[in-house]
């Protein structure tokens, strides 16, 4: 059995939905097809939250929206899926009332539409080409907890729940699901963290004891750097779980970064191939990695500084560090660089408005808190000294760290004065 996940952009339009269609034809059954909201849906879907949420008027941006979908739909089949339809209406009723719930849930009770409306599209034209997909809705079989657009997974619910649905049922089709959705407890729609649909795909892999993961992408398969910022780049044949763990923790946009320990756990390999180039044969990930380390170049913008001062002239102590951390945690605020001093804490993590507001809500009271804003993370694994030479030129260094494998630098692009 084997799990499939197709990104945004490998269905951004009727050609690449049908290139799914043929990637997946030599199945019947035996295959769980993970799918993303169609392009940049979800950017547009977080532009009505906003709009929606804010009380302001958001039907241009909708409708541009379903133009969108519609467009797709109509170059692939002879009429609209009733589904989809009904999914329309639900989605314009959701943003009607979301200026009454808390920003997260908001959130969640419109994001997911997305990925929904996305493979009610292609399942439905997978069944009119050859009636063999069946369409499951993943909030479903994926319970969460209520921590709203980064939810964390009830693996023990979870597990039950995909076995007693899929385990008969990919016997007999394939199955067309969600990435990046699940529910609560109580029935509300949850996501699992940006680009989570790679983890989607992990967590049924895991549940279902999976033969192989392949993740589809528009890249030949993993590369040591972002070919959109470095122009030579190297493609790796083998990394073992670790390696591919590191990656991700510090920042590679390839594969999610809570993809790997579901399937690590059961020694189920993740291959990432090209949906582009089928016979290209890709990047495997398993438990034997490469024998020769390459450096890794990954490099993250819209960073912030945050720097906590303590107030009473007292040291930056163990307790103060495990109150901020705490905070950090119940936040939900991944630190990609931190560093103390005696009177300071700092730490660099994404900018992420809401989030920024809780910090200095939790922490105003005992800390002085200063931001840098506007800040780039540029992080070197397995560095060699010719490596040094790929950085950008001229760097305004913010923060820097070195250790025997890896090098990280925070740094400013332009000349201005970001302090807040």
């Amino acid at each position: 059995m084997q799990i499939f996940k197709f990104g945004g952009a490998s269905v951004k339009n009727a050609e690449g939905v049908r290139n799914l269609g043929r990637v997946v034809q030599s199945f019947n059954k035996g295959l769980i097809i993970v799918v993303s909201a169609m392009g940049k849906t979800t950017n547009k879907l977080e532009e009505l939250v906003e709009i929606a949420h804010g009380g302001k008027d958001y039907r241009e941006p909708l409708e541009e929206l379903k133009a969108y979908h519609r467009g797709i739909t109509s170059s692939l089949l002879e009429k609209i899926p009733l589904h989809y339809l009904e999914l329309e209406a639900k989605l314009e009723n959701t943003l009607s009332d979301l200026s009454q719930y808390d920003p997260m849930f908001a959130y969640d009770r419109v994001v997911p539409f997305g990925e929904l409306m996305s493979t009610t599209i292609i399942s439905s034209y997978l069944n009119e080409k050859r009636n063999f997909c069946c369409w499951l809705d993943a909030r479903t079989v994926i319970r969460t907890d209520q921590y709203f657009s980064e939810a964390n997974v009830d693996w023990v619910i979870t597990e039950r729940q995909v076995w007693e649905v899929l385990s008969s049922l990919i016997k007999e089709k394939v199955v067309i699901t969600q990435g990046f959705i699940g529910s609560d407890a109580e029935g509300n729609s949850t996501t699992l963290g940006r680009e989570g649909s790679d983890y989607t795909g992990a967590i049924l892999a895991h549940c279902l004891n999976a033969d192989g993961f392949t993740v589809w992408k528009d890249v030949p398969g993993i590369l040591n750097a972002d070919p959109r910022i470095m122009e030579e780049t190297v493609q790796y044949a083998r990394l073992s779980y670790r390696e591919a763990t590191e990656m991700t923790y510090y920042g590679a946009q390839v594969i999610h970064p809570k993809t790997l320990k579901p399937i690590a756990q059961k020694s189920i390999p993740l291959t990432v191939r090209s949906f582009l180039d089928h016979d290209l044969s890709g990047t495997i990930i398993s438990s034997e990695g490469i024998k020769k380390d390459i450096p890794c170049f990954i490099f993250k913008g819209n960073q912030l500084l945050v720097t906590a001062q303590v107030k009473d002239h007292s040291f930056m102590d163990e307790k103060k560090l495990g109150f901020i951390l705490q905070v950090l945690d119940l936040l939900n605020i991944k630190i990609n660089l931190m560093q103390n001093s005696a009177l300071t804490f700092s730490l660099c993590i994404d900018n992420k408005g809401f989030k920024v507001k809780r910090i200095k809500e939790l922490l105003s009271r005992d800390f002085i808190l200063s931001f840098e804003h506007s800040l780039n993370l540029a992080t070197i694994k397995n560095y060699t000294p010719e490596s040094f030479e790929k950085l950008p030129p001229n760097l305004s260094v913010i923060m820097e760290q070195k250790t025997a494998n890896n090098y990280q630098v925070l740094y400013r692009s332009e000349d201005q004065d970001e302090t807040s």
